[in-house]
């Protein structure tokens, strides 16, 4: 059998009336075929582009059980496996080494890879902050930054990075709702310092994969580790300011720098590390699930023009004297755009632990500290739970097909205890940008190459997302 080509590319194509884009096509040999060359090139694959490195039985069976390099690979496939696991036992499972390798340097401490009682610590003083009543009041600033700016990001006629101009729109939310803009004014240095190092930083190491002795160096980019050095002494500065600015008893937003500041709980207040790295996680991770989905929707609706005349409709006909912490309810065929993107282009589609005592699950042995990992990619392409899986399907996300779908089958913002704590924030975001933007702006794709899914921590198109941008209607 000839090797798989990573590298191959297939071109966009309708199916059944139902736009498919362009994507990675699995590797057809079954990693239990493996030999040594096969495991070498998914190593390079995964370093390069994890979303390449599918095969094609994460596709088709239940589970899948593998070796590399003489390390024990469990792939859950099913929503009961995969809840047995992460949820029933979420205790016999930690964070799996390569995720921390590569996520730790960047967020140390912060919510997303903390562990143990620094976790649950973590945990409850965040989860105030993003309870229904206090999303519903970041909705408000939300629809004002998001009319505020978009003169500034699309000009009709123009060409634009869709792609880049998500991710200033979704930074410029987040440091309005939840830093009262007083990051707002360093933007443009951080966004680019965020895009430096999670381009140059958030991939694995070939030597984690390989399961090479941490006491061995890995030579790290220079230049990412130069960005989250400078975005920390930033966030360093600001919180600085505000703890000055509380203990002199001057006025302060209440926002989610200030809540930091005043956590207390039995282990006393959070120290000026821990805020620093649960900060510098949500400016490097609050941002990116909103944006890469609405830049791939925008894609998806360019090639499916009845899915977006039906988009346009919808949000056309919305009352926005409503508050818009109410518009989403009021959006059901975006919402279901929405959904039908995050399931092809899940945000962060690679779910890992390790066991850490040895399991069984249905006579499937899992052994002592074997990798345990759900690939999003594929259980959202599943053969077995979707119809035409790799299909653009919105409907899919309506009525009595929405209610058919797994609570385990689909997960773009994780499950059990280590769920997205900024998933109801997350939604409402977009209901909230699609609203605005898709009622002023069309936007149509300007290259001749389909976009193509690339993985650096989230997944995103590999040389940006080329449109032509059409105003609508006059933006207020």
């Amino acid at each position: 059998m000839a090797r798989h080509n990573y590298n191959f590319r297939p071109a966009p194509r309708w199916e059944d009336g139902y736009f498919v884009p362009s994507a990675p096509v699995p590797m057809p040999k079954d990693p239990d075929d493996w030999d040594l060359i096969d495991q070498l090139q998914s190593t390079r694959a995964i370093s390069r582009n994890a979303v390449a490195a599918t095969t094609e039985v994460t596709c088709t069976k239940p589970y899948v059980v593998a070796s590399m390099f003489g390390q024990s690979l469990i792939v859950p496939c099913n929503p009961a496996m995969i809840k047995y696991i992460f949820v029933e036992q979420a205790e016999n499972y930690g964070l799996n080494s390569i995720r921390q390798a590569i996520l730790r340097p960047i967020l140390k401490d912060g919510l997303i890879t903390a562990e143990g009682r620094i976790w649950k610590r973590a945990r409850r003083a965040l989860s105030p902050l993003f309870t229904p009543r206090h999303t519903k009041a970041f909705a408000p600033k939300m629809s004002a930054t998001v009319t505020r700016e978009l003169p500034n990001l699309f000009k009709s006629g123009e060409p634009v990075d869709f792609n880049q101009a998500m991710l200033r729109l979704a930074y410029l939310v987040l440091s309005d709702t939840l830093f009262s803009a007083e990051i707002g004014g360093e933007s443009n240095a951080v966004l680019r310092d965020v895009g430096i190092f999670l381009s140059t930083l958030g991939k694995p190491n070939p030597m984690d994969i390989l399961g090479v002795p941490k006491f061995i160096p890995r030579f790290g980019n220079r230049e990412g580790q130069r960005a989250v050095k400078r975005l920390r002494s930033l966030v360093q500065e600001l919180s600085q300011d505000r703890r000055a600015r509380i203990e002199a008893s001057v006025d302060v937003p209440d926002d989610f720098l200030t809540l930091l500041l005043k956590v207390e709980d039995t282990d006393g207040p959070l120290s000026d590390a821990e805020i620093e790295d649960h900060i510098v996680t949500f400016i490097g991770a609050g941002h990116e699930t909103t944006s890469r989905a609405l830049t791939w929707l925008a894609y998806l609706l360019s090639q499916d023009t009845k899915a977006r005349d039906q988009l346009e409709a919808e949000v056309d006909a919305l009352d926005t004297t409503l508050p818009p912490e109410q518009w989403a309810a009021h959006m059901p065929w975006s919402m279901a755009c929405f959904n039908e993107t995050m399931r092809l282009y899940p945000p962060a589609p690679i779910i890992s632990r390790y066991a850490i005592n040895a399991d069984e699950y249905d006579g499937i042995e899992i052994p002592k500290n074997a990798n345990v990992m759900v690939n999003l990619w594929a259980l959202h392409r599943h053969r077995t739970l979707w119809d035409r899986p790799d299909a653009f399907d919105p409907s899919r996300f309506m009525g009595e097909r929405a209610s058919a779908i797994d609570r385990f089958q689909y997960l773009p913002f994780g499950m059990g205890h280590r769920v997205c704590i900024g998933q109801r924030f997350a939604l409402q975001e977009a209901a909230i940008l699609m609203a605005i933007i898709f009622k002023h702006y069309r936007f149509d794709y300007n290259s001749d190459s389909p976009p193509w899914p690339l993985m650096r921590i989230t997944v995103q198109p590999e040389d940006g997302m080329p449109m032509i941008v059409t105003q609508r209607r006059e933006t207020p």
